[in-house]
């Protein structure tokens, strides 16, 4: 072997050890705590950093880039440098918070470059810039005038506040990082490798399959199911679009349409149950609440946002007089059941603990030993009695906690980067003058504050990691809206809907983006179709805002009756935008739908009752249509 594949694979075998050891530490961790919260936000960003500049390395090794692969090495010691002093001076440094020392101004220095360098590298340019705009504004802001003056911080007082007095990168953002979200990455990579998301396609097609719709049935469906477990829009679309969007293209859907309909799909697995985005984990952190108690309240909005991507594509199919998939090409449901049920069993743990209200990190842990033990069970059935001592299990094993590792760095990045915007926003005293000024525009106006609210949430997630979008906006503007008397859960969730669907909004719509790389369709046409798509997604939040029976706030009664004229309201809308029903519909027709879906969404029992009637109204004519269309 020659040198050049000696040290990559050197690299390889590093980078694969410190994963798997970080996964097993945080495994360890969740059911037996050692250390404080803060020394394991410490041992987290320590493994999390060194993997990111090991991972960098072996990139820049592969290019033939020597000189970067040595600077990507210096960056792995400096990491390791710094988690290891902050870890063994722990006591020490918590002692003398606000006194700071030359070695602690190193150390702070060096691990807010690492993070600058790693989120631009790991995010692009947004986020970085966001970043690098609130150190500064923390250091000058006593040069800017009027509304953002504030008496600006030496460079020392700074440092210290975002680093080694364990505020800024160390709090409550990191902290939902290092304690739930790193639990169900690894629990991501365990389904992943074990093939359940194969099994989840399959099980799509054969739900789906059958109807008209079928292929597009089958994207919303299983990126739905896939996307709960991964939790990010952009790594859905790489993963299942690859399988979907082919196969709607095949079945007759334009391009645009096929792969606006998988980057709706996938954008709303952030917004299912049982394990939800990794936002969802920090907004039970910052509510004090809970994570059973966001996923429940996630339930009906998320079940209204793909229910309208079902109806919106049969619809299209009907409108395209689509074919079901021919019988032969079906996939079998009970095939399918029978022969990977178990990938059920999981993800049925995981959604059983949270909601007997165990703990976020002991239903992560017990979910991860579920999952493995599941996977030996069923390798113990299929191959050998002496499975778990196979080469393909503990490969299995390698494999799910790399995969779960790399798939921690990313969110990791930017959850100690917000930390740092922050805690900026906070010290400046920024928030509290966003909130006023939020306060005098929108008035005695709820109804204007929410709307600056979604813009603001909107604007934020453009570009930015919905996380990161989700916490600053969760900073700056969720505040007004409570102050206006709406329930906190509902305007957090609201905050998350909107920095979610940043995900399919143009002109940065990211999720869009991918997809339409994939179907080889324009992307603006395809962000476009996307919004047409999820539609509903963007009017959702300002129902159950209003109305937190959607929430799951109420009497039973009363949310069944507010979730059926939900769902009525949402098909109108789906026909206004693909201008089909049983036949055609006209302008006239389009209009009234439109009406119709308004009166419906908005669930008073006057304008309920007077939105069926319309609809009854509406049904029968398109009734009328298609039986004098009949001899023709």
């Amino acid at each position: 072997m020659n040198q050049k594949k000696q040290v990559k694979s050197f690299l390889t075998v590093l980078f694969q050890v410190v994963a798997v050891c970080m996964c097993l530490y945080h495994i360890s961790f969740a059911v037996s705590p050692r250390y404080s919260p803060t020394e394991n936000q410490i041992v987290h960003l320590g493994f999390v950093l060194v993997l990111f500049y090991l991972g960098m390395a072996g990139k820049a090794w592969d290019s033939g880039k020597r000189t970067v692969t040595a600077l990507n090495l210096a960056c792995v010691l400096a990491a390791l440098s710094a988690a290891v002093y902050l870890f063994t001076n722990f006591d020490t440094l918590i002692n003398t918070v606000g006194l700071y020392t030359k070695v602690n101004l190193v150390v702070g220095s060096v691990l807010m470059l690492l993070l600058l360098d790693s989120v631009n590298r790991g995010f692009g340019k947004a986020l970085a810039v966001i970043y690098v705009v609130s150190i500064l504004y923390a250091k000058y802001g006593s040069h800017i005038p009027g509304f953002f003056n504030h008496n600006g911080f030496a460079w020392p007082r700074m440092i210290a506040s975002l680093t080694t007095n364990f505020t800024g990168v160390f709090g409550q953002v990191l902290d939902v990082s290092a304690s739930f979200i790193t639990l169900f990455m690894i629990f991501g990579g365990l389904l992943e490798a074990s093939g359940a998301g194969r099994f989840f396609i399959d099980l799509a097609l054969a739900i789906g399959g059958r109807t008209r719709s079928g292929p597009a049935q089958a994207a919303v469906i299983g990126s739905c199911l896939v996307g709960s477990i991964n939790g990010s829009a952009v790594a859905n679309v790489a993963t299942t679009g690859v399988f979907t969007i082919p196969m709607m293209k095949e079945r007759g859907y334009e391009p645009q349409f096929a792969s606006a309909v998988e980057s709706v799909a996938s954008t709303g697995g952030q917004l299912m149950p049982p394990v939800m985005g990794s936002g969802a984990f920090i907004m039970a952190g910052i509510l004090g609440v809970s994570y059973s108690k966001i996923a429940l309240a996630a339930v009906i909005p998320a079940f209204l946002y793909y229910l309208t991507a079902g109806m919106t594509v049969h619809l299209h199919a009907l409108k395209l007089k689509m074919k079901p998939i021919p019988r032969e090409e079906q996939v079998n449901l009970a095939q399918v059941m029978k022969e990977g049920w178990y990938n059920l069993i999981p993800l049925a743990a995981v959604f059983y603990m949270l909601i007997r209200g165990m703990s976020v990190s002991r239903a992560g842990f017990w979910g991860i030993m579920t999952m493995i033990a599941v996977f030996a069970a069923a390798g113990t059935l299929k191959e050998t009695k002496k499975f778990i001592f196979t080469k393909k299990f503990w490969l299995f094993m390698k494999n799910a906690f790399v995969s779960g590792a790399k798939s921690t760095l990313t969110v990791a990045v930017a959850c100690a980067v917000m930390g740092i915007v922050a805690q900026v926003v906070n010290m400046t005293g920024l928030s509290l003058k966003i909130v006023y000024q939020l306060r005098i525009i929108a008035g005695d106006i709820p109804f204007l504050a929410v709307v600056l609210t979604m813009m603001i949430s909107v604007f934020f997630g453009m570009g930015v990691p919905t996380t990161a979008s989700y916490v600053m906006v969760a900073i700056i503007a969720a505040p007004v809206l409570v102050e206006f008397g709406f329930p906190p859960i509902g305007v957090h969730m609201f905050v998350y809907f909107y920095a979610i669907l940043a995900n399919i909004t143009p002109p940065i719509a990211t999720a869009a983006l991918v997809a339409s790389r994939i179907g080889e369709a324009d992307y603006m046409k395809t962000a476009v179709q996307s919004v047409k798509v999820g539609i509903a997604g963007f009017i959702i939040p300002f129902m159950f805002l209003y109305h937190p029976e959607l929430l799951m706030d109420g009497a039973l009664v009363q949310i069944l009756l507010v979730v059926l004229t939900s769902v009525l309201g949402v098909f109108c809308l789906a026909v206004f935008f693909e201008k089909w029903f049983y036949t055609h519909v006209n302008p006239v027709e389009r209009a009234g739908f439109l009406v119709t879906a308004g009166l419906l969404i908005y669930p008073e029992f006057a304008t309920s009752l007077v939105g069926i009637v319309l609809f009854l109204a509406l049904l029968a004519g398109q009734k009328i249509k298609v039986k004098k269309a009949e001899p023709a």
